[in-house]
């Protein structure tokens, strides 16, 4: 009996499918166009095509999924009408954000405008509670109060309701009241508290966190149970169905619902997971995984080998403090669309004519210039290959909105094209830099690593005006994103804040609040089908210098003795020296979160020889005229089939690769070598 793993990854535009078979190590694959309105049709579309190539259902063992569902509810604001019950008096801790500021480029936009609040005040409730910081009961909550407020914001239409009280995550009793009655009085709201969503210190992150969960969890709840039910009826019924979260793991799609703020980046976790085994496979301790797909690009920066992580990021402007992989995104992608600004000049983005209608060469009814029309009418595609294996370019109707654009813009069009691509290849340029300036890196020292349907158009001349001089394509760089998705275990992040001073903290507190996130640990695993032998346990301290805002984790032992307390304040300050360049270790620290981190082992796509391709010699398929940037002409490139490719073999740029999922440029002064593992090492030529 064959033995498949199957990832699926939905994108803006494109849902990508990859299939693994344990046994023999055969791989198939199949791109599909997504779905926007109900993304689970896409996914069971992209397994049609793989039972028409000869898989069957009942062989699939595992199935993995990311999904932009929550993602996208975020972006485009199409989450559910959501209330809030806050304590009395702290109303405006969400309207104030934190006191955050307008940063990079948008410092710069005159038409700036703050991203809007999920919860308007008009949908937010008081409710009559306090606890000091100890835990400890001030007001006891006003449980008649609270009901009519619930009443008020039903009134007003909500689906779902956000709880986030005052010092809730050292005692949450007052919110765990409130959510029942909430359930009692609005039993179909969803309800989502801040003490279970996200129980650590700072009163905003964990408000915002709270509220984003509770805004798309209505969303991706009913998504997931369409997606499984679809997939009970075509005949996936393995217990081995997960969901990718935004830390880099799995989780199984029957907790997703529960987690939905732990999706949020589900797509491009997976890109970074691939990226990064990609860059150990090649020895390369420093790299930028650079995905561009149909709407948006992703950056993350891999520091001697290791995963970028963070405890806090931003999605579509919203503050999120859910563990996650630290993760840029840039609006701009194939999809990105071209227009005059009201400036009268070319602007270029964040909007995305996404996979319907798409790009006006696709054909689907796309009426606006986007960045993949621009790459037709330069040459970087062409009509004659086809996308993903089965769409055909219009090259006519590429050629028609740029030439609209460019008469708007009093330009020729070939001007037009070119300044789309100039901009957008600016944009990205500018994220990677301020990425590794962020961290203050070298970019000379760093690889890139470019996939995504679009990566590897751009990669060439994104990392040429960096200054990056090498460049990694995988062999299914269209793919990458659902390849990592088999290249992933389950992973889990527990959470509990309570602070104190490392040296006068007793022990015994320390082991009853890791035994209490060690016991959750095991009931989920439990719930998710997984044997208590099979989950690997690490536990983490956040620690900072007294009077610090911000912290560091640090790994300590499963048991800790008053003895062992000298060894992670060594471990702190060898990490702080190593992060900021300056340590303290004549100062105390304090702990300010517990942090417990769950893995458990899946079975995983593993590579070899036989996944270079076939061993036709090396041919020319044509050679068409190719739009150097550069220089501002055309000049004459080679094109060449990836299948054909073996490794050792070199091609010389100008020339362009295609493949089923992607199209490779490479620049003049520009060589590319196939590796025996088949990955395509781009390089700048030795004069340069």
């Amino acid at each position: 009996m064959a033995r498949w793993l199957v990832g699926v990854d939905t994108g803006g535009t494109f849902t990508d499918l990859l299939a693994f078979e344990q046994e023999t190590g055969a791989l198939k694959r199949a791109k599909v166009p997504s779905v926007p309105q109900d993304p689970s049709l896409a996914v069971i579309n992209a397994l049609e095509v793989l039972f028409a190539d000869g898989v069957e259902a009942r062989d699939v063992v595992m199935f993995t999924h990311g999904t932009t569902v929550a993602t996208n509810a975020l972006l485009e604001g199409r989450g559910v009408k959501t209330g809030l019950l806050i304590t009395r008096g702290f109303r405006a801790v969400y309207e104030a954000r934190g006191w955050s500021q307008p940063t990079g480029s948008d410092l710069l936009d005159t038409f700036y405008q703050k991203p809007p609040l999920l919860v308007p005040q008009s949908l937010t409730e008081e409710a009559v509670e306090r606890l000091d910081f100890r835990g400890e009961v001030l007001i006891p909550l006003d449980e008649e109060a609270l009901r009519q407020s619930v009443r008020n914001l039903l009134a007003k239409g909500v689906e779902a309701i956000a709880i986030c009280f005052l010092y809730s995550f050292v005692n949450s009793t007052h919110e765990e009241l409130a959510a029942r009655i909430v359930a009692e009085e609005a039993p179909s709201c969803r309800v989502s508290i801040s003490s279970h969503v996200l129980p650590v210190i700072r009163e905003y992150p964990r408000l915002s966190t709270t509220v984003i969960d509770a805004y798309v969890g209505p969303k991706i709840e009913v998504y997931l149970m369409r997606l499984t039910e679809r997939l009970r009826e075509r005949g996936i019924v393995t217990p081995q169905t997960f969901l990718m979260q935004s830390n880099g793991g799995l989780m199984r799609i029957a907790l997703g619902a529960r987690h939905p703020n732990q999706t949020l980046l589900s797509g491009p976790a997976a890109g970074v997971i691939a990226g990064a085994d990609l860059a150990r496979a090649m020895m390369c301790e420093h790299a930028i995984t650079f995905d561009i797909g149909g709407t948006s690009t992703d950056l993350a920066i891999i520091v001697n080998g290791r995963l970028p992580e963070t405890a806090q990021g931003e999605i579509a402007g919203q503050d999120i403090g859910t563990p996650m992989l630290r993760v840029r995104t840039l609006g701009a992608g194939g999809g990105t669309i071209a227009a005059a600004g009201r400036d009268g000049l070319l602007k270029v983005g964040p909007q995305s004519a996404g996979s319907v209608p798409g790009p006006a060469c696709y054909g689907r009814g796309g009426t606006q210039a986007t960045v993949t029309d621009a790459n037709l009418v330069l040459g970087a595609l062409s009509g004659k290959a086809l996308l993903a294996g089965t769409l055909s370019l219009d090259e006519a109707a590429a050629h028609g909105v740029i030439a609209n654009l460019a008469a708007e813009l009093g330009i020729d069009s070939i001007a037009c094209a070119s300044g789309i691509l100039k901009i957008v290849n600016t944009q990205m340029a500018i994220d990677v830099r301020i990425a590794l300036q962020e961290q203050g890196q070298d970019p000379r020292k760093f690889t890139l690593i470019a996939f995504g349907g679009a990566g590897p158009l751009h990669a060439a001349a994104v990392a040429r005006e960096v200054g990056i001089r090498r460049i990694l394509v995988p062999l299914y760089p269209g793919l990458n994103c659902a390849m990592g998705m088999l290249q992933t275990s389950v992973r889990h992040s527990y959470l509990k804040s309570d602070m104190g001073g490392l040296a006068g903290f007793p022990a015994e507190r320390i082991e009853s609040i890791f035994d209490g996130l060690c016991t959750q640990a095991y009931a989920e695993a439990e719930e998710e089908g997984f044997e208590r032998d099979a989950v690997t346990l690490t536990r983490l301290l956040d620690l900072r210098y007294l009077h610090q805002g911000y912290t560091l984790g640090v790994i300590c032992p499963d048991r800790i003795s008053g003895g062992d307390k000298a060894g992670i304040k060594a471990s702190f300050d060898e990490l702080h020296h190593q992060m900021y360049g300056q340590s303290a270790p004549a100062e105390d620290i304090e702990i300010v979160t517990f942090r417990l981190q769950s893995e458990i082992s899946v079975p995983t796509l593993s590579f070899s020889d036989a996944l270079v391709g076939t061993p036709d010699p090396l041919r020319k398929v044509e050679s068409r005229e190719l739009f150097d940037l550069e220089s501002d002409r055309f000049l004459n490139a080679n094109v060449f089939d990836r299948a054909d490719m073996q490794p050792g073999q070199v091609i010389a740029g100008p020339a362009l690769i295609q493949q089923y999922d992607s199209t490779v440029v490479i620049l003049a002064r520009q060589d590319a070598t196939v590796m025996p593992n088949g990955t395509l090492v781009i390089e700048e030529q030795e004069d340069q």
